[in-house]
């Protein structure tokens, strides 16, 4: 039943639906033309003209003779309230048993986005105060960087050697 979902006839849906359609006897072993004959006369007729609709009744034969030898039990009246029960368990004792670490995954998500807020802002500031302080290096002339405005006392200690000081 492998490609039963990717039908695109409308004939092969039909068969499909006649096959989920037909009761399940309990212990009853059919071939896949015994199950052709308990169909509807259209659709038993598609499914001796169609390859794909001859596999998937060949398919169901295989698997309803599989279940055939099995018992089905009827589920009881608290059986949902018994499993949602045992689910809401479950997933205490896995908080139980993860402890503080559930409430880190949890926190997680916020983290990352406040981290990227964080380098957002930090990364304008930063460049903020770079351009702030290129536009006040321009007023002072500094003589490391900025070569275009040398002061005249920067070379006063390169005076010729033969000078004398007083």
């Amino acid at each position: 039943m492998g490609d039963l979902m990717h039908r695109e006839s409308g004939d092969c849906q039909k068969l499909l639906e006649a096959l989920e359609a037909l009761p399940v006897e309990s212990g009853a072993r059919l071939s896949a033309e015994e199950w052709r004959a308990e169909l509807p006369a259209e659709e038993a007729a598609h499914a001796v003209g169609c390859e794909g609709c001859q596999r998937s009744l060949e398919e169901f034969a295989e698997t309803r003779n599989a279940l055939a030898g099995m018992k089905v039990q009827e589920a009881g009246p608290w059986f949902t309230a018994r499993v949602m029960a045992a689910i809401a368990a479950k997933e205490r004792e896995d908080e139980a048993q993860d402890g503080v670490w559930i409430y880190v995954r949890r926190l997680a998500p916020r983290l990352v986005a406040f981290s990227a807020l964080l380098l957002v802002l930090g990364g304008g500031w930063a460049l903020q105060q770079r351009n702030t302080d290129l536009t006040s290096t321009e007023h002072r002339g500094d003589m490391v960087f900025d070569s275009s405005t040398t002061p005249t006392w920067y070379d006063d200690g390169l005076g010729a050697m033969n000078e004398v000081r007083p």
